[in-house]
């Protein structure tokens, strides 16, 4: 009892400013900020009517202030003592404002001003005597705000979903039976469509479709053996824009220099964050010469639909986590986009609207690379490249889709980054190696240049006629992007098989289960061997 009374007062403090506390409805925790629970509902009535929802991290039910990924998830699991429960309750508050901030960046004007006024009308002016330069706004105008008044709107709103969250896990960490709950409730369901395997008799079907995934399997080897000594041969090289120099290795921005929570879990600030994605930022070999092997910037036209803006070449980078051989490591995503797939033949199934390619390089704590996989957006392909000796561990079922390892590496060596090969049209990963970083940002003049971008700009883009959206809908799936193969997939269970998702959202193996994102994919598959 004394360790919950103490974490209570610790996360009060956060709080202990705000208007008096009131019950919530049944489930949630046992008091929250006076005016929440009717902002929590008011929020996603508006974010449903508008169609603006953001699927990276789930809503928890019966906690309204709080979201979890899957990795997130599997820290609650191990959560002892003060400080760690105090780090979990951070992170799961953390994924909730980020998401809701997303949200309300996205939510037309009007449906802002009526959430604003909503709350304002519950809370009383204790709660909103910071949002005066919105009130011009509230006589019954609404529907005709101003773009000051709905931006003063927003930010006041931002506060007390801010303010919301903070009591919310002071009274969660004052009530042991709520925390309870709440690790019980922190779940992220898998994207597997159950009756989907169900109808289409999955145990008959996953026979056929395990054998074409060998076949792919055997394909994307032989590329990767053709191409183990010719990454670049006849390819177009991109770097990133500018390379970090020595100066910024030497500024507290390595590895190293994070620090961690009470979980093990690195935190980087955005300075720290973005030095360590361009410091390992890969080199792209494009084996293809059309503009449907050119990668670019994402954007929104004026419908709304998504476009690649190929003369603004970029590669969008996040910072992910992983639990593997006893600690939390440290993952360095990157998704370059392709306008395209083109079709091959005229019954090409798999062609069509956006492609991609999506690379992870797994750090230790020296900040050398000890794993490499690679998806497409579509969580097609999974392929894993170990570096070093890392053994595959056996799978649990001998049919299923576990960890296809289609090349190994001996070693990134310090100062080299990662360079991949993909393929012309379907754009496969064929070929890795590395190469040394000083001779790769060289002065070639045959080099291509692109931006590193954050990741999340995709979750909130700006529309030309003014007002913002996410490049994903509700679901976290791309829209447009349909496959035809998902008429003859669907009895895998993944649903909308081949169209483009958003990060959580990966389900990776037609057969068997598996997410880009399980928090356990490498400690499951990958051991060192017995020395």
């Amino acid at each position: 009892m004394t360790r919950w009374l103490i974490i209570g007062l610790a996360l009060s403090l956060a709080a202990c400013l705000s208007p008096p506390l009131r019950q919530p409805r049944e489930g949630g925790p046992a008091a929250t900020l006076d005016g929440c629970p009717e902002l929590a509902q008011a929020l996603h009535g508006a974010v449903a009517k508008a169609g603006v929802g953001d699927a990276q991290a789930v809503a928890i039910d019966g906690f309204d202030w709080l979201r979890a990924d899957r990795f997130t998830a599997s820290l609650g699991r191990q959560t002892v003592g003060i400080e760690q429960t105090a780090a979990w309750l951070a992170r799961l508050h953390a994924l909730d404002t980020q998401a809701r901030r997303i949200e309300l960046a996205n939510l037309p004007d009007a449906l802002v001003m009526d959430v604003w006024v909503t709350d304002a009308a519950i809370a009383g002016p204790a709660t909103t005597a910071s949002t005066t330069s919105a009130t011009s706004a509230t006589s019954g105008t609404s529907r005709r705000a101003p773009a000051a008044d709905a931006n003063a709107a927003r930010q006041a709103v931002q506060a007390r979903i801010d303010a919301c969250g903070r009591a919310s896990i002071a009274a969660i960490a004052r009530e042991p039976a709520s925390f309870e709950r709440l690790r019980r409730s922190a779940q992220v369901p898998d994207d597997y469509v159950d009756w989907q395997r169900a109808v289409g008799a999955y145990p008959l079907s996953a026979l056929a479709f395990g054998a074409g995934v060998r076949r792919e399997e055997a394909t994307m080897a032989a590329a990767h053996a053709r191409y183990a000594n010719a990454v670049a041969r006849d390819a177009r090289l991109m770097l990133i824009s500018q390379p970090p120099n020595d100066a910024m290795v030497d500024a507290g921005l390595r590895l190293a220099d994070i620090r961690r929570d009470a979980l093990g879990v690195p935190q980087p600030d955005e300075r720290q964050a973005a030095a360590l994605l361009a410091r390992h930022a890969p080199l792209i070999a494009l084996a293809g010469r059309s503009d449907d092997d050119r990668i670019g910037t994402l954007r929104l036209d004026g419908h709304g639909r998504s476009v690649v803006d190929i003369g603004q070449p970029a590669v969008y980078g996040r910072v992910a986590f992983m639990s593997w051989q006893g600690e939390v490591r440290v993952q360095l995503v990157y998704t370059a986009w392709f306008a395209r797939r083109p079709p091959e033949h005229r019954a090409d199934l798999l062609a069509g609207h956006l492609d991609g390619i999506v690379l992870r390089l797994t750090l230790n704590a020296d900040e050398g690379i000890d794993m490499i996989d690679s998806i497409h957006p579509c969580g097609c392909w999974h392929q894993f490249i170990p570096v070093g000796d890392w053994r595959v561990q056996a799978a649990p079922a001998p049919q299923q889709e576990w960890a296809f390892v289609a090349r190994r590496l001996t070693s990134v060596p310090p100062g080299h980054r990662v360079r991949i090969r993909l393929s012309a049209g379907a754009h496969m990963l064929e070929g890795i190696d590395s190469v040394d970083s000083l001779a790769s940002t060289g002065a070639d003049p045959t080099t291509e240049r692109y931006a590193l971008l954050s990741d999340d700009l995709l979750r909130s883009l700006a529309l030309p006629s003014g007002g913002r959206r996410s490049l994903y809908d509700p679901r976290g799936f791309i829209p447009g992007t349909e496959r035809a193969e998902a008429w003859l997939f669907w009895p895998m269970g993944i649903a909308d098989a081949g169209s483009m998702r958003q990060w959580g959202h990966h389900a990776t193996a037609f057969v068997g289960r598996r997410h880009f994102d399980d928090a356990d994919l490498l400690d499951r598959r990958f051991v060192k061997p017995v020395e």
